[in-house]
């Protein structure tokens, strides 16, 4: 008996590790978008390097990525909050959070402006992972150096 239930929550579809990491790219990548239409503008470059983002630095094959961006996009255009995705990359370790602020702050400095909107959404995803604001802000000016080389 105790086996058969084993059987039933050990089944497909039933282990949260894989689902986690099903969801982790594609959490990822819905917050990233999540910035990159906080300005009320979405531009096809600020699309590229979220895909390229993907790839480099949170290892989606290639292969993936366009699955993993539709999936995303449809997500964060049918949320009403950050929570579901916030949910999935709270799990991140601490360089990994570190990472995904430096990704947000890349693609809302991608178009060379900086808006309220954007700052907040950083700052609110920031508090819901547990990155502090410090934090957050030595990543912004690694981007904005790079940026500027």
């Amino acid at each position: 008996m105790l086996d058969a239930i084993r059987k039933i929550f050990s089944g497909p579809g039933n282990n949260r590790v894989d689902d986690a990491a099903r969801e982790m790219p594609i959490a990822i990548a819905a917050l990233l978008v999540e910035a990159a239409v906080a300005d009320d503008n979405y531009a096809d470059t600020e699309k590229a390097l979220i895909q390229r983002l993907l790839v480099e630095d949170f290892a989606v094959a290639a292969t993936d990525v366009a699955a993993v961006m539709a999936a995303a996009e449809q997500r964060q255009k049918d949320s009403v909050d950050l929570y579901r995705f916030v949910r999935v990359v709270k799990t991140l370790p601490p360089a990994g959070k570190i990472k995904l602020v430096e990704s947000l702050w890349r693609v809302i400095l991608s178009d060379g402006e900086r808006q309220s909107d954007e700052d907040a959404l950083v700052r609110r995803v920031c508090g819901l992972i547990n990155v502090e604001d410090i934090d957050s802000g030595l990543a912004r000016q690694r981007v904005q150096k790079e940026l500027e080389a």
